[in-house]
């Protein structure tokens, strides 16, 4: 299984990117996350460099890729991407001080705990 350390910075950003994307209005395809990018990077994102990536984390199950047309594909978190962005998530707030160690992690797919 994939951790949220085995991804490199880049493709940390497209899961924060594609999940930051469908909790807002707009349907996370490759634009949109290459637009989400280009608002935080100082350097413009390269298209041959974001969609290696996302392929990368198609293949690593993080993420999954559907056709939303026949030029364009949307891009959404799978089980395992949600898992890792959320201990990575938890981790950071309980490093932080914004959570303690014996908390119970934030709900951030809707569910019951």
């Amino acid at each position: 299984m994939t951790t949220w350390h085995d991804c490199t910075g880049f493709q940390r950003d497209i899961l924060q990117a594609i999940a930051s994307i469908t909790n807002g209005d707009d349907l996370p395809y490759g634009l949109a996350i290459k637009e989400y990018l280009d608002e935080r990077y100082t350097d413009p994102i390269n298209h041959s460099r974001l969609y290696q990536n996302l392929d990368q984390l198609t293949d690593r199950n993080l993420v999954e890729q559907s056709a939303v047309d026949d030029r364009t594909n949307a891009y959404t978190l799978t089980d395992a991407g949600q898992q890792a962005l959320q201990t990575h998530a938890v981790d950071l707030a309980a490093i932080s001080g914004a959570l303690s160690p014996t908390e119970a992690p934030p709900v951030t797919d809707g569910g019951d705990l």
